[in-house]
């Protein structure tokens, strides 16, 4: 044991000199948790290895330092010795990979054992400092789990979290690496007592007799859930059943379940072991919020949603009527859209509640591309809450967006456009392409080339794009340098929302029934602060100051922006407290001096919610309020208007005569 220490130390002290820097004894020491007369006696062997091997020198100077004389070769040559010994060939080089090896030997314990950071540094050959550092990142990736890395005094540390969240997250680190071979070697690594093979024969036979396919992430998943079902067993560690038993009703009349039910029941056979309903819940509802699993076909979810879940249904058709209303839009009667949704949130409402939220890789496009849907569909969070008391995410009502966006473009008026270039046709065969998928309610598309064009001949085309200034008045004309960049795709769309949207006059930005939510006191103009939290500080200090929140409201309003962002493009923020938090409704207006750093975008226009949702006239209200707040946003123009407002009264008579 002792020899095994001395080769760590010694090969700590060498990363500390591999870059060839003068380092001070005393630095090597506390990085590798030594006494500086250690370090000095290892310093001598070390010496003589190199030279014996014709590897360099460690040079040694009073008061200058300690550093290693070696050419580039002989430090590669160095660095493949130190490997070759390694157990884990992770050391200082890798960050994401020392941060995984550490959770894999956390995750590897029992719930009662522990590791000290000495131990930690010698098996993943690490220094004490350093191991430190790891031991942060790893209480970061954790974090999300809502798992806890304890330090008991004189034990060590360990894991401390629900079996539900230490299941999900040992799931995602076997699955952190994409390829087969490595989440097999992973599966193998944590359930080497377990006869993994037997496990898929059942899991391949339950998927043949139900006629199933998954693709092999999923299918691991489920292999890696009935694993840890098995594994975990003897432990006797509870899952947390704390279920809504009315989403349960429903959840045992699904495919889902029945598939689970199917696979256990296979286990049991082979391992003869008698699983809990637990395990059976666990992994049915893990399977529905799968983002890439749904083992229902479109037509059998529908009609088991209508015959189980009138609740869903109903949702679905306010959440249509409560948007339609806002775009002035008619989506209720769109039953390919309601179908569509109802599929869709089937797994989203479990999801948010049991899983974790999606991330939507289109979010950012989404925002741009959509806007007017995108703001519009913020109402639903309103209903979400009402209805299934869950708080919905951006990136999930950016999936909503895009089913709505899908229904309004059926709707709309198919646009006749005139494209006006003088490119060749194969540029010109890759603009139309563009456009017809980025842009689909245009319809006929013509070209004409400059020297050709006459206003006269071209009358009856609603749009005409031009990669030039026309010099003309003419509304339908849209400038688009470049089109088949995404810029041009943006400029081009929103030509198009000025002249598809039903603007309100600027004279009346809101209706009486909603000029009660405003207050002068609660519009600042011209705000100084530095960060979103000093701003959010300052408008609930001001409602809670005028008793229309309670003592509370800001935190409610912090804990929804840990939880998602509430920007929703054009530089305004659109954040919410908790409806429990508030005593009046009312709306905080703030027009801050310089932008400010608001998750990820700069933000210049607040609108601060604190709504009560205690009435059906006060729910009504508010709905009303999201459909004239998207129309008074809806343009540059109007945006830059409210920005040039000098005083906090101008802002109020605007918004309410």
């Amino acid at each position: 044991m002792r020899r095994s220490k001395d080769k760590f130390y010694k090969r700590q002290i060498f990363d500390c000199l591999m870059e060839g820097k003068v380092v001070a004894a005393g630095k090597i020491a506390q990085e590798v948790g030594l006494s500086e007369k250690s370090v000095r006696n290892k310093l001598d062997g070390m010496n003589e290895f190199l030279l014996q091997n014709n590897l360099g020198e460690i040079q040694r100077k009073p008061r200058v330092g300690i550093w290693l004389e070696a050419s580039d070769e002989q430090k590669e040559k160095i660095q493949a010795i130190l490997s070759k010994k390694r157990k884990y060939q992770v050391g200082n080089y890798d960050p994401e990979e020392r941060m995984t090896e550490t959770l894999k030997l956390f995750f590897n314990l029992r719930p009662w054992q522990t590791l000290t950071t000495q131990k930690l540094s010698e098996k993943l050959y690490l220094s004490v400092p350093t191991m430190l550092k790891v031991l942060k990142e790893c209480e970061e990736w954790l974090k999300q789990y809502h798992i806890v890395l304890v330090n008991e005094r004189g034990k060590g540390y360990r894991l401390k979290s629900q079996e539900n969240e230490y299941r999900v997250a040992l799931k995602n680190l076997i699955m952190e690496k994409s390829n087969v071979e490595d989440i097999r070697a992973n599966i193998h690594y944590f359930f080497p007592n377990i006869d993994v093979h037997a496990v898929e024969k059942c899991i391949i036979q339950t998927e043949n007799e139900w006629k199933y396919r998954f693709t092999d992430e999923s299918f691991y998943e489920i292999l890696i859930y009935c694993c840890l079902a098995y594994k975990r067993k003897e432990l006797e560690i509870p899952l947390v059943s704390d279920y809504y038993q009315e989403e349960l009703k429903i959840l045992k009349k699904y495919t889902e379940y029945a598939y689970t039910v199917a696979i256990f029941e296979k286990l049991e056979e082979v391992f003869h072991v008698h699983f809990l309903s637990e395990d059976i819940l666990f992994l049915s509802i893990q399977i529905l919020c799968s983002k890439f699993i749904g083992i229902s076909e479109v037509e059998v979810t529908l009609e088991q949603v209508r015959k189980y879940d009138n609740k869903l249904v109903e949702f679905v058709d306010r959440m249509l009527k409560m948007i339609g209303d806002v775009l002035e839009a008619d989506l209720a009667s769109d039953q390919k859209v309601k179908e569509s949704l109802i599929v869709h949130l089937r797994p989203t409402i479990f999801r948010l509640r049991y899983g974790t939220p999606q991330d939507n890789a289109l979010i950012d496009f989404i925002k741009e591309e959509y806007k007017n849907v995108f703001r519009a569909s913020w109402v639903i969070s309103i209903l979400f809450e009402e209805s299934y008391h869950l708080q919905i995410t951006e990136d999930e009502i950016g999936y909503i967006v895009l089913y709505i966006q899908a229904a309004i473009e059926r709707k709309k008026h198919q646009y006749n456009a005139l494209v006006i270039t003088d490119s060749n046709m194969g540029h010109a065969q890759l603009i139309k392409e563009r456009i017809r998928k980025f842009v689909p309610e245009i319809g006929k598309l013509v070209f004409v080339s400059t020297h050709d064009y006459k206003t006269e001949d071209y009358w009856d085309y609603d749009l005409i794009i031009s990669s030039k200034d026309m010099k003309t008045k003419d509304k339908r004309v849209a400038v688009i340098p470049n089109i088949l960049n995404e810029n041009g795709i943006i400029g081009l769309r929103n030509h198009l929302d000025d002249m598809n949207s039903q603007m309100m006059g600027n004279e009346n930005p809101f209706s009486p029934e909603c000029c009660l939510l405003f207050s002068p006191e609660l519009i600042f103009t011209g705000l100084k602060v530095q960060t979103k939290e000093e701003c959010l500080q300052v408008m609930c200090g001001a409602m809670k100051k005028k008793g229309v929140v309670k003592d509370d409201f800001y935190e409610t309003v912090m804990e929804r922006e840990r939880k998602t962002t509430t920007t929703i493009g054009n530089g305004i923020s659109l954040p919410h407290g908790s409806p429990t938090a508030v005593i009046e409704s009312k709306v905080a207006v703030a027009f801050l001096e310089e932008p400010v750093i608001w998750d990820d975008e700069q933000i210049q226009i607040v609108f601060l919610l604190g709504f009560k949702m205690n009435t059906r006239d006060e729910i009504h209200r508010i709905q009303l309020f999201y459909k004239e707040y998207v129309s008074l946003i809806d343009t540059e123009e109007k945006i830059k208007m409210l920005r040039n407002m000098k005083s906090s009264i101008e802002v109020y008579k605007y918004l309410i005569q």
